[in-house]
């Protein structure tokens, strides 16, 4: 088993008042995934992901990755966990504007350590799949939000992450270019066996999962 999340819990503290957003929850997530994570506003989904992908705290629980409670690490280990093992596509895009496409798809690889060489290589080709390789030397201002999004795909995928963590992907796109992309995530997981988790309420992207989970008042529906 890749993930397994037991006995999850997360409150919000604001001065003396609690709010729960998570309860309980428990979830297995195999290698291979195509998953979504799917519920209303409000629901905790968005939470769930943040702290599957370490960018969060819990309240109680464990998140283990392949048997190791990566909510015990030291906060370095999980920097290094974090940039070495998961891939990241924000609904914002959260590319760095002073940079081109090439140079942002570049950027994680980068801080991995990854030479100058074999990162432009692979950053190019990465663009070039997802049908960007005339944009390489843009800017993000210089890009549609399609395009952006794309970028940002581009970037997760190019650090080989054995997990990629898309917090509403589809949101800021129409309806042709939401359904271009996750069929380009699909496509890239089916050839490289990444994992795929999605915190969504688009149908469309619900539809193309091999699995959905359901969560509504921070628990999982059955």
């Amino acid at each position: 088993m890749l993930i397994q999340i037991r006995n999850l819990t997360k409150i919000y503290k604001v001065d003396s008042i609690e709010t729960p957003a998570l309860r309980g929850i428990n979830l297995d997530i195999e290698r291979g995934e195509f998953l979504t994570i799917a519920g209303p506003s409000g629901s905790g989904k968005t939470s769930l992901l943040n702290i599957i992908g370490g960018l969060d705290t819990l309240t109680s629980g464990a998140v283990l990755y392949e048997n190791t409670d990566i909510t015990k690490i030291s906060i370095s280990r999980l920097a290094s966990f974090r940039l070495k093992q998961i891939g990241f596509v924000f609904q914002a895009y959260n590319l760095i504007n002073t940079l081109t496409a090439v140079e942002n798809v570049e950027y994680v690889m980068l801080l991995q350590g990854v030479d100058v060489k074999t990162r432009r290589q692979r950053a190019v080709s990465m663009l070039e799949r997802v049908g960007l390789g005339e944009y390489i030397k843009r800017f993000p201002n210089e890009m549609s939000g399609g395009q952006q999004q794309r970028v940002a795909v581009a970037r997760a995928i190019a650090a080989h992450p054995k997990v990629v963590l898309a917090d509403e992907p589809t949101a800021n796109l129409d309806s042709k270019s939401g359904e271009a992309l996750i069929g380009l995530m699909r496509q890239l997981n089916e050839e490289k066996n990444i994992t795929f988790i999605f915190s969504t309420h688009d149908k469309m992207v619900m539809d193309k999962a091999k699995r959905q989970v359901f969560i509504r008042d921070g628990e999982i529906q059955k």
